[in-house]
């Protein structure tokens, strides 16, 4: 993993951030950031500071607005009927909804239509038919989808039905011949065009009943973060707007949604809480449901549909994993993490999860992904993105192969056929590779590196920058620490608190990261800081993002993996099957394997390589590339065969091919079980009952012991396993209650066991 900083300021542009500073009335280092956002003058930061309504465009500018607004007019003197066609996800919901409440308010008779995902994206003319057969529909207003459906359009108009499209996508070369309001299509009028399909909806409300339209912000808000529309310029004051709505008059449906009333709802509150929820349904192929919980005022039935769409949220979790599973092991059968885009298919997959699986993998190869489900004899696909590169254009590159596509530039879908499959994959495959330069390693980016305290004052104003999300990332930080103790924030806690110098982090279910944080070796802490007040105090705290060992010097870390592999024969067996190999002499970096060692010394019996990546207790990547890593925790899953490079004390239990070297023994034959080292080194202990003891390697590294390091070590564990000796509050106590036996340790009966074999 690679960090990208921000950029060094030249004397020129620290003196633009220290003008925008003086001016707004805040900390260089907050003007820093914002010139990082490309905030880079004082009329830039004071509009991006001060959020709201008054920076809310015209809805006017759009070029048809009006003609829109008589059209519907025309539809309430006539008291006509109108059908307002959705989409089956957030946004589309949500500007169903805003539209069908903003005619209901005006005295306009509306129905509503969203597809069911098996139906297909768009306008479904078959189940438009069936509402025209029992209602006389006038007009049809698409909210979030139609931009692409001039074909089907011209059939609806050739009945004598209108249609008013309002969407958010890329627009086709030929449009629909009809009223459109859509910021992306040129000349379109309106100077921002990176609004939600709800945020149309919206502005088309507005344009109709005026300022009683923004009681609807709130589901603006949510559609625009669950569409991960960037939270730049219009799109900021929406969500500003919309969230003051949730936090001050929250909806009967939201509250039965998240169930907790008592936090305050951010915009990540709408990304990874309500958000997924509102699109289970539909991804369930209940999409209805959703629309019904925002349209119904019956109390009763809101509670049931909330109760409903969290229980397709549950039922969706577990489906996505499982295709997420399915496809990791597609990808490493075929080794399609080598290509620089990913594209993935099975035709039994639920349509309706492909879009989070697609995602997922992103996150884990940092490549385009396209991940296909097999739908009426065709292939229909979710595609996403990583930042710079423009997943719509390189879909549209090979549009000749393709049923259907539409979306844009992060995230797509598109149909092909089954027979197109392998054409469409390379044409797309040979555009990126001619117009984008492939990443080479995954990157995070921090604002830049700590090395004074982190002030309570900065962290209050980076507040100022809120909402966060696409296109508006929130601050993150960086620092640099050697060997740090990380403690439980209070007993049994899973979530630990890591003190630097600079600031005090909280790491949540932080026991995986103990043993990392406390290596010797030079490692970047990566954190989110936040601002809080408590009981009248301020103070600023962390939240640990990710750990970064900046120095791999596995050599000094020799009794870590020693303490590890104990440690872990508790909770390992010993007992698995496996095969044995004569040892390799050189390492392959092919695709597949993990191999795994006990020890660093070991790895000098082997031709490692210069392309096998060596990695200690844990991988920060897992993308099927052979591997080397010493004393891990935990087997990546994404690997088909484990060879073991030394005889291992414990063997990972997983169902994966699993090979030995038989020819290298066990390294920790030398160690004692003489009854009477362990009574001398028993004594030892208890002459440090009451003092401070961490734990053994700890111990080592501030004091010297009479003993062998990893003999102590040894016998420590052993101890600490049978509960004669355990550690509170950083001090070292004894049970005196217990009396057991050696043999009744797993971690002395192996070291005895393996001492046999020798």
């Amino acid at each position: 993993m690679k960090i990208v900083y921000g950029k060094t300021l030249s004397s020129m542009e620290e003196s633009i951030v220290n003008n925008v500073a003086l001016e707004c009335g805040i900390l260089f280092d907050t003007a820093r950031v914002l010139y990082y956002r490309n905030i880079d003058s004082v009329q830039k930061a004071k509009e991006f500071l001060r959020p709201g309504k008054s920076k809310f465009l015209d809805p006017f500018l759009f070029n048809d607005m009006e003609n829109v607004v008589e059209r519907i007019n025309v539809a309430r003197e006539n008291e006509e009927t109108v059908l307002i066609c959705g989409d089956y996800d957030a946004d589309g919901i949500c500007a169903t909804t805003i539209l069908y409440k903003v005619l209901n308010e005006m005295g306009i008779n509306a129905l509503t239509l969203i597809p069911e995902r098996d139906d297909g994206y768009g306008l479904n003319l078959e189940k438009i038919e069936e509402i025209c057969n029992q209602s006389i529909v006038d007009l049809i207003i698409t909210v979030d989808c139609g931009i692409s459906e001039r074909e089907k359009i011209s059939e609806l108009m050739d009945l004598g039905i209108d249609v008013i499209v309002s969407d958010h996508h890329e627009p086709p070369e030929i449009l629909p011949d009809c009223l459109i309001i859509n910021p992306k299509v040129k000349d379109s009028g309106y100077t921002f065009d990176g609004i939600c399909g709800a945020g149309v909806a919206y502005k088309i409300g507005y344009a109709l009943i005026g300022e009683k339209a923004n009681k609807y912000l709130d589901y603006v808000a949510l559609a625009t973060v669950a569409d991960s529309m960037d939270l730049v310029s219009e799109n900021r004051s929406l969500v500003f707007e919309g969230l003051k709505l949730f936090n001050n008059k929250l909806r009967t449906s939201f509250k039965y949604l998240i169930g907790d009333n008592n936090r305050e709802i951010t915009s990540q509150t709408l990304a990874y809480n309500i958000g997924p929820r509102v699109n289970a349904g539909g991804r369930m192929g209940d999409a209805n449901s959703a629309l019904k919980l925002f349209l119904s005022d019956d109390e009763n039935e809101i509670f049931d549909l909330a109760v409903k769409l969290n229980e397709y949220n549950i039922n969706r979790q577990a489906g996505v994993d499982e295709i997420y599973r399915q496809a990791l092991e597609i990808i490493r059968e075929n080794k399609l993490n080598e290509k620089n885009v990913i594209l993935v298919k099975n035709a039994s997959w639920n349509v309706g999860f492909i879009g989070i699986v697609a995602s997922k993998l992103v996150e884990k190869f940092n490549k385009p992904t396209i991940v296909f489900a097999g739908q009426d004899g065709f292939l229909k696909g979710s595609a996403r993105s990583v930042d710079g590169i423009n997943i719509y254009n390189a879909i549209a590159s090979a549009k000749n192969y393709l049923i259907d596509f539409g979306g844009h530039s992060q995230a797509a879908g598109v149909s092909v056929s089954i027979e197109n499959f392998d054409d469409f994959y390379q044409a797309i495959s040979n555009y990126l590779y001619e117009n984008t330069e492939e990443k080479q390693h995954k990157e995070i980016y921090v604002e830049w590196k700590i090395e004074d305290e982190f002030s309570v004052e900065f962290a209050r104003e980076l507040d100022l920058l809120e909402p966060f999300g696409t296109g508006n990332r929130k601050p993150i930080f960086l620092v640099e620490t050697e060997n740090v103790l990380s403690t439980p924030i209070k007993k049994d806690s899973p979530h630990y608190s890591i003190k630097t110098r600079e600031i005090e982090l909280l790491d949540f279910n932080g026991q995986n990261n103990v043993l990392t944080l406390s290596l010797p070796l030079k490692k970047a802490l990566i954190f989110e800081p936040n601002y809080s007040v408590f009981r009248d105090k301020r103070q600023v705290k962390g939240y640990l993002k990710n750990i970064l060992i900046l120095e791999e010097n596995f050599s000094k870390l020799e009794i870590y993996f020693l303490r590890n592999e104990l440690i872990k024969i508790k909770e390992l067996s010993s007992d698995i099957t496996y095969q044995t190999i004569k040892k390799f002499d050189n390492i392959s970096s092919g695709f597949g394997t993990i191999y795994v060692a006990s020890n660093y010394s070991i790895l000098s019996n082997y031709n490692i390589g210069d392309n096998v990546e060596i990695f200690a207790f844990n991988m920060d990547k897992n993308n099927g590339k052979n591997a080397v890593i010493i004393s891990p925790r935990t087997i990546p899953d994404n690997y088909s065969k484990i060879v073991y490079l030394d005889k291992p004390l414990s063997i990972f239990n997983t169902e994966k091919n699993t090979f030995i070297c038989n020819k290298i023994a066990y390294l920790f034959a030398s160690l004692s079980t003489d009854r009477s080292v362990f009574t001398e080194i028993y004594s030892y202990l208890i002459s440090l009952e009451g003092k401070y003891f961490e734990n053994p390697i700890e111990y080592i590294k501030s004091k010297s012991v009479p003993f062998d390091d990893n003999q102590f070590i040894f016998v420590y564990e052993v101890f600490f396993e049978l509960g004669i000796f355990y550690v509170e509050n950083g001090v070292l106590k004894r049970n005196k209650n217990i009396k057991s036996a050696l043999t009744n340790s797993k971690i002395y009966n192996r070291i005895c066991a393996i001492s046999e074999e020798v």
